[in-house]
């Protein structure tokens, strides 16, 4: 995983790492975003951040976000 990364997370898919930062929604919703995984072409959404999925799309790979510390 590189150390620059603004939101690192796995692929649940083929278990990859990318940036959250620099993906590009290709869709928006009332309850979630939508986007290729750049790492396999997968269509994924982040209701699994908010609990409207069983299975999650991503992993976050770390707390950042918990902390509240400029990711988002």
């Amino acid at each position: 995983m590189s150390t620059d990364m603004f939101a690192p997370v796995r692929c649940a898919y083929c278990g990859q790492t990318y940036d959250l930062g620099y993906v590009t929604a290709t869709a928006r919703y009332a309850d979630c975003s939508v986007w290729k995984a750049p790492c396999c072409g997968t269509v994924v959404d982040d209701r699994g951040e908010t609990g409207w999925k069983s299975k999650k799309d991503y992993y976050p790979l770390d707390d950042r976000r918990a902390r509240g510390d400029g990711a988002s």
